[in-house]
């Protein structure tokens, strides 16, 4: 969720697809329907990138702030 949540106020992602994010469309279903979480894939859409160009990012167990360096230098380039 702190992942999808950097990602979703960064200036170079224009969208993130992740359930357990109150502003997805597909929040009021996943929180019905996901027990134990809303799972650790986060896809987005950075600025500039080709339509339909998504990312999936995979959150794992490493701390969030190691996740987060590493999509800011991926963001970076």
């Amino acid at each position: 969720q702190v992942v999808a949540c950097y990602l979703a106020c960064h200036p170079r992602v224009e969208a993130v697809r992740y359930p357990g994010l109150k502003s997805d469309e597909l929040f009021p279903r996943a929180a019905n329907a996901l027990v134990g979480g809303f799972g650790p894939r986060v896809a987005f859409l950075a600025v500039g990138a080709p339509a339909g160009e998504w990312r999936l990012w995979q959150a794992d167990e490493r701390d969030a702030r190691d996740q987060v360096m590493e999509l800011e230098a991926l963001l970076a380039v």
